[in-house]
């Protein structure tokens, strides 16, 4: 059930190139022990990509039957069932109060949106990258133009809750 204050989230589930994913990783330095968030995580692939960059314990929230089925074979190819939880839960909803370092793919519309939450919720020093689309609102702390293999030039956002 939606909330009236927010914005349903209609984004498609699109999977992030790996070469970007890769871009937003190097951006977020993550380092072990940390816990990764990946709200609207699709298949898993970058929470599984963030495993390969540091020992992070990750959580994914994903409403998409597809891509719940999807995220929990790819977890379980990897082998990463123990590091990587996936909740079928509204992202609106989700406790991000943990969080070191989160990813995010979501049009501009539903950031603005997160974007209130993200403030009141997100301990102090907490890292987010996005591409795409900034966050309304905030000033990214670094922004990265990123050419992927097929031409297409990718902005990727890093912010920082200060």
């Amino acid at each position: 059930m939606m909330h009236n204050s927010f914005i349903p989230v209609n984004d498609p589930y699109y999977p992030t190139p790996n070469e970007v994913v890769l871009h937003k990783l190097d951006l977020l330095a993550l380092k072990d022990g940390e816990t990764v968030f990946d709200l609207g995580c699709g298949d898993a692939i970058q929470l599984i990509m963030a495993c390969t960059k540091a020992n992070v314990q990750c959580i994914g929230y994903e409403i998409f039957p597809e891509a719940i089925k999807d995220a929990k074979i790819n977890i379980q190819k990897a082998d990463l069932s123990n590091q990587i939880e996936i909740r079928e839960e509204d992202i609106y909803k989700a406790d991000i109060s943990n969080a070191n370092a989160l990813i995010l793919y979501f049009s501009r519309s539903v950031l603005g949106a997160l974007s209130l939450k993200l403030e009141k919720e997100l301990p102090v020093g907490a890292r987010i990258v996005t591409h795409q689309f900034d966050i309304p609102g905030w000033t990214e702390e670094l922004k990265k133009e990123v050419m992927q293999k097929n031409g297409a030039l990718e902005t990727i956002y890093l912010y920082r809750k200060i």
